[in-house]
């Protein structure tokens, strides 16, 4: 007889892969879902198989997933990252656990049918296409007035593919580049998407809910900077709990939740607030990704890893939480670095000044010497990102400020110097 006490995990990577400790810490045995043979290269790493009792592995064969878990007798599903969040709701509603439902699970992964069901919900939502026809793109934005325009993929996250174009040529580049390919969540690219670009200030909300009731575990403000076509991450900022903008985005963000149909579990909704109100980017029911939960937990008090436990394993305490606002305790923000080139962290006084600055509280990766680099396009392709954690603002800001004077001081080594150096 399997123990009551058992939560399933689908593809718990990234940020899911912290799931599992914290279940262990409250008592419960953890089983593993993967939903293909071959995790994404992008999350591959952050798979720990020796903290689940059971891996089952999902080879399209529903009927005998469902046997081979139902066998273990779990109270709750859950997805671990963005390519597991179907295969969550599947197994869930077939085992008549809680769960978010079959019926607009496709709303929770297809950015375009996202999209489209909060505008039927009467929120406000941006003009968007699906396509496979570059031209259908620029005659669609020209008939709109939306230019200028996000191209991107319809299914995928971390800013994998997405594009700011402002005239059809460089839509077309775009769109080549997407249509016919595999994004970093490893599916393939067979419409391509197009989007109004909002203007305003991006913010992303990370929530849990249990029964249709929403409690918000932060509102962070995501500030991206140009690096050619791209915009990528240049640092989180995460807020207070209380305020008149935050009061709008939590409104609008438990709208949008409920429009989606996602009552149970973790979600990260990420919004432009505009000159017209918050307006959806886009929503995944599932727990933020490339997150390291301990600074989170210091600057909050707990973390949204937590909370998902805590809604499981202790539902009546959770039930207190909705409606309430969490108290910021520490200021947090998240650096992520940003390498103009393919190449390597450098063995030299910049990188050792970075890991030994006063604020840094924890890294997602490695900032060993020589760990290899990509040119930064998204968030994938990061080098790494930084937590800097402290009671003073001002202190955060000083750091932050030398993190990217070290990035042109001499951090990173180019392709060209680490091959010589090897020769």
């Amino acid at each position: 007889m399997q123990s009551s006490k058992t939560v399933a995990i689908v593809d718990p990577v990234s940020t899911g892969a912290h799931l599992a400790p914290e279940f262990a810490r409250r008592g419960w045995r953890t089983v593993a879902v993967l939903s293909s043979g071959k995790i994404p290269d992008a999350y591959i790493k952050g798979f720990r198989p020796g903290d689940f009792t059971d891996v089952i592995t999902h080879t399209g064969d529903t009927e005998q997933t469902l046997a081979r878990l139902a066998a273990l007798q779990p109270q709750f599903v859950l997805a671990g990252a963005e390519h597991g969040v179907e295969l969550a709701d599947l197994l869930a509603e077939s085992l008549a656990l809680p769960g978010n439902g079959t019926a607009l699970s496709a709303c929770r992964r297809d950015k375009f049918a996202m999209v489209e069901r909060i505008r039927a919900a009467g929120l406000p939502a941006a003009a968007s296409l699906i396509t496979q026809d570059a031209a259908a793109i620029a005659d669609w934005a020209e008939q709109g007035g939306h230019w200028p325009i996000v191209v991107k993929p319809v299914a995928s996250a971390g800013s994998d593919g997405v594009a700011f174009c402002s005239t059809p040529a460089e839509a077309e580049r775009a769109f080549t580049a997407i249509l016919g390919t595999t994004n970093q969540l490893g599916g393939f690219n067979d419409q391509v998407m197009a989007q109004e670009r909002l203007i305003g200030d991006q913010y992303f909300v990370n929530t849990v809910s249990r029964a249709g009731r929403h409690y918000v575990a932060e509102i962070w403000k995501d500030v991206r900077v140009p690096v050619g076509d791209n915009q990528v991450y240049d640092r989180e900022e995460l807020q207070p709990g209380q305020g008149e903008i935050q009061a709008a985005i939590v409104a609008y963000v438990e709208r949008v939740l409920d429009a989606l149909g996602i009552a149970h579990g973790p979600a990260h909704t990420e919004i432009m607030l505009t000159a017209r109100g918050p307006i959806l980017i886009e929503s995944g029911a599932r727990l933020q990704g490339a997150v390291t939960p301990a600074p989170h937990a210091a600057a909050t008090g707990t973390s949204q890893v937590a909370l998902t436990v805590d809604a499981c394993t202790d539902p009546d305490t959770f039930d207190q939480l909705p409606g309430t606002t969490y108290q910021l305790q520490r200021q947090l923000r998240v650096v992520s670095l940003i390498s103009p080139h393919e190449g390597a962290l450098a063995d030299g006084p910049a990188l050792a000044e970075l890991n030994t600055l006063p604020t840094l509280s924890a890294t997602v990766r490695s900032l060993a010497p020589g760990t290899p680099v990509r040119r930064t396009v998204d968030l994938f392709s990061s080098p790494d990102h930084l937590y800097l954690l402290d009671a003073d603002l001002a202190a955060v800001e000083r750091d932050y400020a030398r993190i990217r004077e070290l990035e042109h001081g001499g951090l990173y080594t180019a392709a060209a110097t680490v091959t010589a150096a090897g020769a």
